[in-house]
């Protein structure tokens, strides 16, 4: 009789972080939240954090924009002709 092995062992969570320091892009990987956190937090870095045998990116969160408490806000996402994609923006109202 075959035994299941167990889908938590596979599950791992790698930190990701990017920064750009005199126009050029950086990246690091932790699997270490609180090494990637320092890490991020040093360089105004993006964190992504990933996890999962399926690689699932769990969130997305950009240490230069800081809500008024200080934690780093999530980081904006843009399609490839970059357009903002944030619910709170306004949209326009329709012509009557």
């Amino acid at each position: 009789m075959k035994t299941k092995r167990s889908r938590i062992s596979n599950r791992k969570t790698y930190y990701l972080v990017l920064w750009w320091m005199s126009q050029t892009p950086y990246a690091a990987i932790f699997e270490n939240e609180v090494a990637a956190e320092a890490a991020a937090n040093v360089r105004n870095a993006i964190m992504v954090t990933i996890s999962g045998g399926d690689a699932k990116v769990e969130k997305v969160l950009d240490w230069y924009r800081r809500d008024d408490t200080g934690k780093p806000m999530p980081a904006e996402w843009r399609d490839l002709v970059g357009q903002i994609h944030v619910p709170w923006l306004a949209k326009p109202k329709p012509a009557l």
